[in-house]
């Protein structure tokens, strides 16, 4: 049986293809991440939520929930693990229902 040997030139990939493919994930990444608003809640939002999901998640519940429903899926996050005080818990439905509540 002969043995295939590949020169450097023929091989499918090396430093260039990595680096293509790196910049690619990194761009289809950004493309994903929504522009959070600026508030008091964003830090609690990006530092206690992204551990289990992504902000897009987030973004599409944009005009859905009022506040007393974000008040009831913060507390759900807390049952489930998310370390929040009670005042960071507060501070982040005030966030979630100013930027991404149901308008009415």
């Amino acid at each position: 049986m002969r043995s295939m040997r590949f020169s450097p030139k023929h091989r499918a990939g090396g430093p260039l293809a990595a680096a293509l493919l790196l910049f690619a994930l990194v761009v289809a990444s950004a493309a994903q991440e929504p522009e959070l608003p600026d508030g008091e809640g964003k830090r609690i939002l990006v530092d206690s939520c992204t551990s289990c999901h992504g902000l897009d998640y987030v973004a599409k519940l944009r005009g859905y929930y009022t506040r007393e429903q974000w008040r009831d899926v913060v507390n759900t996050m807390v049952e489930y693990g998310t370390k929040l005080e009670k005042k960071e818990a507060e501070v982040l439905v005030d966030y979630l229902t100013q930027h991404f509540g149901k308008k009415q």
